[in-house]
């Protein structure tokens, strides 16, 4: 009775419920459903095949070329104009930036000339995002390891402009894989930054947070871009190998037994 009661009190009230829609028209449910709240799906990113990604290492491996000549280049500047005032600061900049910039030389070139980096291309990768890393620092580090605080205002600005264009152009020749782009673009905006508070100046500061915003979304966007095209020209295939392995399993039971049909 209970139960009965329970149900009852159940229908009734389900009824009740339901009684608003019931007296509603077909246009008035619609403009309902129409402004009801919809709860979208996150796009999630789409994952690029593995062709793709190779397709992008061997990017990745043939712009950094220019790119390191680019901050070689740079380098030598720097040393060189630092070295008028301060020797030492610059020999042991010079030093540190030489010897990471031969460790990154030495992996690409490794790796283009078909050595056994060459068939462990993420491996590869790995290898040479972590050197680009250390060399991301040390060239993001020079308006401060190579000019004194006391002495910035003498050709400290010249240093601070050129570490700026330098790590985010080396950043823009990286750009096929965004860890390795991110390695020296992110420790440049850190140092400008850095080097704007160390030197007690507002404008070289905004300077610094304006360039540094604008370098990274440009580069992340051009990172999409690369990847997208990527993506379209070398497809995911995992359904089609699917199939194309079913289809050999298949051929590879219909011979076994029409082999042993003959043999019979």
């Amino acid at each position: 009775m209970a139960n009965n009661a329970n149900g009852n009190s159940l229908g009734i009230s389900g009824d009740m419920a339901d009684a608003p829609l019931q007296a509603k028209t077909v246009r008035e449910l619609q403009e309902l459903a129409q402004n009801a709240p919809v709860t979208r799906a996150k796009a999630k990113r789409p994952v690029i095949s593995r062709a793709a990604r190779l397709h992008l290492i061997d990017i990745l491996s043939r712009w950094s070329g220019p790119g390191l000549a680019l901050v070689a280049g740079a380098s030598i500047y720097l040393a060189v104009l630092a070295g008028r005032t301060h020797p030492g600061r610059a020999t042991a900049w010079a030093l540190m930036m030489f010897s990471a910039l031969w460790v990154c030389r030495r992996l690409r070139d490794n790796f283009r000339a078909g050595s056994n980096h060459a068939s462990r291309p993420f491996r590869w990768r790995s290898s040479f995002t972590a050197a680009v890393s250390v060399l991301g620092v040390i060239l993001a580090s020079a308006p401060i390891l190579l000019v004194p605080a006391t002495a910035f205002a003498a050709h400290g600005i010249q240093i601070f402009a050129l570490t700026i264009i330098i790590s985010f152009a080396t950043g823009l020749a990286l750009i096929a894989h965004l860890p390795s782009a991110a390695a020296v673009v992110i420790p440049g905006a850190i140092f400008a930054i850095l080097t704007g508070l160390r030197g007690n100046d507002a404008g070289l500061l905004a300077a610094a947070v304006a360039t540094s915003v604008l370098g990274i979304a440009g580069l992340y966007l051009a990172n999409r871009m690369l990847e997208q095209n990527a993506a379209k020209r070398f497809p995911r295939t995992t359904f089609l190998r699917r199939e194309i392995d079913r289809r050999e399993e298949n051929y590879g039971e219909d011979r076994d037994s029409g082999t042993e049909a003959l043999q019979a």
